[in-house]
């Protein structure tokens, strides 16, 4: 009897985005601010998946291999962990806009639709004194984040029918993807039973492939091992790579593990690969502890990854 009339909890994100609910579309936090709902949102929404036993990262996207998730209005694709999250939202429409957006395009996002954050930085120009006392002009990064839907969400918009992925065939879109790596280190088949990469030598090491039940297994190791690759020196140069991998269990290992996580999603759904590595549940509580501790660190993943995947 106590519980009649109660209304159901809400999931976290859900909590995270009703206490923005009177805010408009923008919020606006800045980058040093430790209570940044626009973190917590994306975070939040992750941490859902992993509770569920659900690798956001390592999850089959709803897209067509090659296809990226799309504003309507800018046809601009999105990148990064906006890329991902809209991936997963189940839509097999790539295109994605605004409530204004919608009204834009002759329509209007149907009623009761919930709709889907996603973030983006913006630079900011501010004066201030320099160690001298003189006046000087600042750029500090904000993070935004705003509400989207996707075009099945919405009725009355004056749209063509969505385009179509081109069939191709995804191990040969894998083997160009690796062929075609600008700078790539080189890649040993002497792993045993392990795959590893080497920042002092710049190599990449794989178990043979015949070591691998699928093919799929193999790319996306592949691709993996690659992603650290990308932390060269001689590359994107990210912190952390300069003498070679930083010890287990620290922030930059995290960092760096997480973003070539990043690189093989992006470059398994470009592809037309599937990402078939077990999320065993020690994998999923070592995430989801890293993540809970570090809010910020799935959105800066994220964003390596993609430049690692780019």
């Amino acid at each position: 009897m106590a519980n009649i009339g109660k209304k159901k909890p809400l999931q976290g994100w859900q909590r995270a985005e009703a206490k923005a609910k009177n805010n408009r579309d923008e919020r606006t936090f800045a980058m040093g601010n430790s209570n940044t709902r626009a973190y917590d949102v994306i975070a939040d929404r992750i941490l859902d998946l992993l509770d569920k036993g659900e690798v956001p990262w390592r999850k089959p996207w709803s897209l067509q291999p090659g296809m990226r998730p799309q504003n309507a209005v800018s046809k601009r694709p999105y990148s990064g962990i906006n890329s991902m999250m809209l991936g997963l939202s189940g839509y097999s429409d790539t295109r994605w806009l605004t409530f204004r957006g919608a009204q834009q395009l002759g329509g209007n996002v149907r009623k009761g639709q919930k709709a889907t954050p996603i973030t983006f930085w913006k630079q900011f120009k501010v004066k201030d004194k320099d160690e001298n006392g003189e006046t000087v002009e600042k750029i500090i990064p904000l993070l935004k984040y705003f509400s989207v839907f996707n075009v099945e969400q919405c009725e009355g918009l004056d749209l063509p029918p969505i385009e179509t992925a081109k069939p191709f065939d995804a191990i040969e879109a894998a083997e160009r993807i690796i062929a075609n790596m600008p700078n790539r280190p080189s890649i040993d088949h002497d792993g045993g039973d392990r795959a590893y990469y080497i920042p002092a030598l710049d190599t990449v090491h794989l178990p043979p492939r015949t070591a691998f039940g699928v093919a799929d297994e193999y790319y996306s190791t592949a691709f993996h091992e690659l992603g650290h690759s990308t932390g060269h020196e001689s590359r994107l140069n990210r912190h952390g790579m300069e003498t070679g991998i930083a010890p287990f269990g620290s922030e930059t290992y995290s960092r760096e593990e997480l973003a070539a996580e990043f690189t093989a999603a992006f470059l398994c759904n470009e592809s037309g690969i599937e990402n078939t590595i077990e999320n065993s549940a020690a994998y999923i509580r070592g995430w989801s502890k890293v993540i809970r501790k570090d809010r910020r660190l799935v959105i800066q993943a994220a964003s390596q990854g993609q430049k690692a995947a780019d």
